[in-house]
């Protein structure tokens, strides 16, 4: 019986910037991944040139999921079709349609329709601070842990929970960095609504770091899918050698079960699993 990946994240492009190497090398393993996209996308920033014969952004946007679920080969993508929330403090956020206004126990409620169809044995999704504070991928997290520890009663349930991991040493590198060159790290990203200093004071303890070097190749090419958010990874020659050497591991918490005192690093996110459930 093949082991089998929920991926639970909030907007196209989450599973390629963040986790397209481990999903290309878990499905080049034999292993079913599933992803739950909440949101359509709609409120990303996407230059004109880029909508082509799309008549929204959220056209584009799940063109583009569409073009990366075929490069990273998923079983199956499942769509929920949120509102795009923006971020804190934005019209967007305040949009009755967004994902950060939906009720918590409906998102829960969907996520856990989905685990009891799909069985998967391992799920990943975004951290306590959404990674970098996005309101969609909070409300991906506190949604997913509810509907994982909902299902834990069920004769068959997910064995694993992980989020998606920063190393604290590369945000911290990556501070100093800003600093150095005169830049806010309070206020980074094209639209300056990134706080690079939350992201390190919320990094959590890193559990398991998967080698993917690999797939780095696997990765790029599901990036290259999100034309319209641009490729962190198509920089200057020099900029790409040094980020293939840093994501050559992928990092991740284990929420559940907790690690013991003085446990070794996991190298492999279905260790211990039992796999013929």
């Amino acid at each position: 019986m093949p082991k089998r990946l929920l991926i639970s994240f909030a907007h196209p492009d989450d599973e390629s910037f963040g986790l397209g190497s481990v999903i290309g090398k878990y499905v080049a393993e034999g292993v079913e991944v599933t992803l739950i996209c909440a949101t359509n996308g709609d409120v990303g920033t996407v230059d004109p040139e880029h909508l082509n014969n799309h008549d929204s952004v959220a056209s584009l946007r799940l063109a583009e999921l569409e073009c990366a679920a075929q490069v990273l080969g998923f079983k199956e993508v499942i769509l929920f079709g949120y509102r795009d929330s923006g971020m804190m403090g934005t019209p967007e956020n305040e949009h009755p349609d967004c994902l950060w206004q939906a009720p918590l126990e409906k998102v829960t409620q969907q996520i856990v329709e989905v685990i009891r169809r799909v069985q998967p044995h391992v799920i990943i999704t975004f951290d306590p601070f959404g990674g970098y504070g996005h309101p969609d991928h909070i409300k991906m997290h506190r949604a997913t842990l509810a509907a994982y520890q909902a299902v834990q009663s069920d004769p068959v349930h997910p064995q694993k929970l992980y989020y998606g991991a920063f190393p604290r040493i590369l945000i911290r590198i990556g501070v100093f960095v800003m600093k150095l060159m005169g830049q806010d790290p309070r206020h980074a990203g094209r639209n300056h609504d990134l706080d690079f200093q939350a992201v390190l004071d919320a990094t959590l303890p890193v559990h398991a770091k998967v080698d993917v070097s690999r797939y780095y190749e696997i990765g790029e090419r599901a990036s290259d899918c999100h034309a319209s958010q641009g490729n962190p990874r198509r920089t200057s020659l020099p900029t790409r050698l040094l980020a293939r050497w840093l994501t050559r591991q992928a990092s991740f918490t284990r929420a559940d079960p907790p690690p013991k005192p003085g446990e070794p690093l996991e190298r492999d996110l279905f260790a211990g699993i039992d796999a013929v459930r």
